[in-house]
């Protein structure tokens, strides 16, 4: 997930346009997930429904830029919709298995 195809998403003409908060949340999410995992050296702790990213340094100013615009976003969520919880996204839904396959 990237910036780019979030972006189109936002358009009502793309055929694939969130028509829910929660698709743009989860959308959103990946993306910072998947910025954090290639960018990241970091120790990953799975509990029962949702996972808990442990940070311990990160690899580039990308993934610093990242760390930081992942905590302004949830910020901003929070801010925007106070009594609305949208779902942590789960562990296993980073789109590391595009980037494999295309290795």
């Amino acid at each position: 997930m990237d910036l780019s195809t979030i972006r189109k998403k936002l358009q009502k003409k793309d055929k694939y346009h969130y028509s829910a908060p929660e698709e743009l949340v989860t959308d959103v999410r990946l993306m910072f997930w998947n910025c954090a995992k290639f960018n990241y050296v970091y120790d990953s702790l799975c509990g029962s429904t949702e996972w808990l990213f442990v940070h311990l340094q990160p690899d580039s100013e990308v993934a610093e830029a990242g760390r930081c615009l992942d905590e302004f976003f949830e910020d901003k969520l929070k801010e925007i919709y106070p009594d609305r919880h949208f779902p942590s996204m789960q562990q296993d839904d980073s789109d590391s298995e595009d980037v494999e396959s295309q290795n």
